[in-house]
């Protein structure tokens, strides 16, 4: 064989290793009780998998096999449903088994779920909703992610009224920043567009923020809307917009 050859394949095999080694080391280096770990969950969600910034079960569901372990088993115990009432109450069981250690875990979820507070047309499905839901609540419990699941956000109309008088959520702001970076979009100009005067994103309300992640939502389904004002992520936005004041 050509020494050429030879040496330009022995370089491959290296650089091939260097690759997968650093690549390795920066799994390591980001776990459950990394800062960052949050975050890290959701970049390795596909735009599919998000409902407003929120993660579908679905998309988590994938994900957790992927950055963290492998579901042995999955399943579910109804302890009440009552269709008179118009309740539910079902518990979801994970079994997981840790990429980094092998340990396998089991971890609980238990929802209560009312037909009064649910939207059409999931409130006529009581059972299948509190099982997405308990499924979701068991994978970010084994996680240990700051998120709620897209299915766990849906919710009645007096919500609204409620998130009119509340503060914004760490969840909510994770979410915005979630789809910024996805977007190119400046968080603050986002932020501002839509909340002028706003000093920080935490000055902002709950239906506030939620109204910026339909606008971002929108953005996402059309890019070809996002105006040239607000493009441009910026990582570093937490040192002047991120003051962690609250109304």
């Amino acid at each position: 064989m050509n020494k050429k050859s030879d040496l330009d394949q022995i370089v491959m095999d290296v650089e091939e290793e260097i690759a997968e080694a650093a690549e390795g080391s920066e799994d390591q280096a980001i776990g459950p009780y990394n800062p960052g770990w949050s975050e890290y969950v959701l970049d390795h969600l596909d735009d599919s998998e998000l409902r407003d910034g929120n993660p579908t079960v679905d998309g988590l569901r994938r994900v957790t096999e992927k950055v963290f372990g492998d579901i042995l088993m999955s399943s579910s115990h109804i302890y009440n449903h009552d269709t008179s009432r118009g309740v539910c109450t079902i518990k979801h069981t994970l079994q997981i088994r840790k990429h980094s250690t092998g340990d396998i875990i089991t971890v609980d979820g238990c929802v209560d779920v009312n037909r009064s507070n649910i939207p059409h047309p999931f409130n006529q499905h009581l059972v299948a909703t509190a099982d997405t839901r308990a499924e979701g609540k068991a994978i970010r419990r084994a996680l240990k992610i700051r998120v709620v699941t897209a299915e766990e956000m849906q919710n009645s109309d007096e919500d609204d009224l409620l998130a009119a008088e509340e503060n914004i959520t760490d969840q909510q702001i994770l979410a915005i920043n979630q789809m910024c970076k996805r977007l190119d979009v400046n968080l603050e100009k986002a932020v501002k567009s839509s909340c002028a005067g706003a000093e920080s994103v935490r000055a902002v309300s709950n239906l506030q923020g939620r109204m910026i992640l339909s606008s971002l939502s929108e953005y996402q389904r059309n890019p070809s809307i996002i105006p040239e004002d607000v493009s441009g992520y910026d990582s570093n936005w937490r040192e002047t917009f991120d003051t962690g004041g609250k109304k």
